[in-house]
């Protein structure tokens, strides 16, 4: 049986600006005399909303009963811009994990449900079963895409979600020539667009197979079942870890899981 080749590169794919706290968890992390090294490799690229009335239209509509909900820290940070967060109609307030309600309580507003289970949305939908939805209005404050399992689990207890962009989500120009690939790359991944942004880049490119079927053949670091399923109908072939968290260190821990696994022992096997 073939021996797993040691990650020699942790990719980190947050839009731009946004990896500081992962890289110093990892640095933090780092087994000692690890060489891994450590590389930017933003997969989407974050946007204003097309236009705020979508967000000043919710507002305008929001009732005392209503549920709202945040689905990130960005979407706290671009929805307070239009409006301070702290100046929105008196409701209850839901995040799908700490640091959107970190971020939501920084900004003037506490959130009356954080998920404990898990950062994601069958975690909030967990910490959300026990509250009444039937004819209750949920707002779901989000980029242009994304959250549809939270939305038709809601609908189906009895809600009615209504999502509200406040931001888009895009792949960046590829005009950098194609991304890194291989078993030798850990790719470490909290967003499901990015891994679609990152698999695009295997069909658009324009080089050699052997270039997009190294990509595939990279390894993964990803939230969630869901996210894993869905990197495998993306068409990766390579070992994918679930971090459980998109908490940095959670991701660190994974990340260097996986490092630690691939590290050759003295009979040539990985460890």
């Amino acid at each position: 049986m073939p021996v797993a080749p040691p990650v020699t590169e942790i990719l980190l794919t947050r839009p731009v600006g946004s990896n500081d706290a992962l890289r110093d968890a990892l640095e933090a992390l780092r087994p000692a005399g690890t060489t891994v090294r450590l590389r930017d490799f933003p997969l989407l690229v974050i946007s204003p909303p097309r236009s705020p009335a979508p967000l000043l239209d919710a507002l305008a509509a929001m009732q005392p009963d209503d549920l709202t909900v945040f689905v990130s820290p960005r979407a706290v940070q671009m929805a307070n811009a239009v409006r301070p967060v702290r100046d929105w109609p008196p409701g209850r307030v839901a995040t799908v994990g700490a640091a959107t309600a970190q971020v939501l309580r920084e900004a003037g507003r506490a959130a009356d449900f954080v998920p404990r289970s898990s950062e994601d949305s069958e975690g909030l939908l967990d910490c959300l079963s026990a509250l009444e939805m039937a004819g209750r209005a949920v707002w779901i404050i989000r980029g242009e895409t994304g959250r549809e399992l939270l939305a038709e689990t809601l609908a189906a207890r009895g809600a009615h979600p209504r999502f509200v962009p406040v931001y888009r989500r895009e792949c960046p120009p590829t005009d950098s020539g194609p991304p890194p690939g291989g078993p030798e790359r850990l790719w470490i991944i909290t967003a499901p667009q990015a891994l679609d942004c990152l698999a695009g880049r295997t069909s658009a490119s324009n080089q050699p197979d052997d270039i997009g079927d190294g990509l595939l053949d990279s390894n993964l670091v990803v939230i969630n079942e869901r996210a894993r399923e869905r990197a495998r109908r993306l068409g990766f072939r390579g070992e994918i870890v679930l971090a459980g968290s998109p908490a940095p260190r959670a991701l660190a821990e994974a990340a260097w899981a996986v490092v630690a696994a691939r590290q050759p022992t003295d009979d040539g096997t990985s460890s």
